[in-house]
């Protein structure tokens, strides 16, 4: 069995004792979210990664912002290394998102996004708090529509929006797409 990564460790250290802070049992999260108490339980052990609808499920059932469980702790941090980037997963597809700043407590995060073709439109919910967004096409092309209007992007193409205003954002022309976003929160 591979060991568990401190990012791990530190996610479920941070649901079990907000958990705890709630007064809710490991059954009562497990209601509350629709996932079982023994993925819950291996989550907070650092054991199991989990998809990022379940993360937000996670989030909501907690009652606290889905960067707050991912924050990492040492605010003094200002190097992320290739090998030391958190990942997050769609649900049911291959689309990954690479987290390439120390810390998703500040007011600006970037994601290095990989998005296969066979994922179709992956844009997920709005964010629940107003943000811009800066996406940087590093490989491959995406075709992305913001309040009613379309624009196919390739390799070195960017796009300035306010994510709210976001509708689709796909992979096209059969190819795989890795772009970079920044995501800016306001104040």
């Amino acid at each position: 069995m591979e060991e568990p990564s401190l990012d791990n460790i530190r996610f479920g250290e941070r649901i079990k004792e907000r958990r705890s802070e709630l007064g809710l049992s490991l059954r009562d999260l497990a209601e509350q979210t629709d996932l079982s108490t023994t993925f819950l339980s291996n989550l907070e052990r650092g054991l199991a990664n989990p998809t990022l609808a379940s993360a937000r499920r996670i989030a909501h059932a907690l009652k606290v912002q889905l960067h707050r469980l991912l924050a990492d702790s040492a605010e003094g941090d200002v190097v992320v290394t290739k090998d030391r980037r958190r990942h997050m997963f769609f649900p049911d597809s291959n689309v990954t998102y690479e987290i390439l700043t120390p810390q998703l407590t500040r007011k600006m995060v970037l994601f290095m996004v990989r998005v296969p073709p066979e994922a179709g439109n992956i844009m997920q919910q709005p964010l629940a708090e107003p943000t811009e967004e800066c996406i940087v096409v590093m490989e491959g092309e995406i075709e992305i529509q913001v309040a009613g209007q379309s624009w196919q992007l390739e390799v070195g193409d960017s796009i300035y929006f306010e994510n709210r205003f976001m509708e689709s954002i796909r992979a096209i022309d059969g190819g795989p797409a890795v772009y970079i976003s920044a995501v800016v929160r306001p104040g």
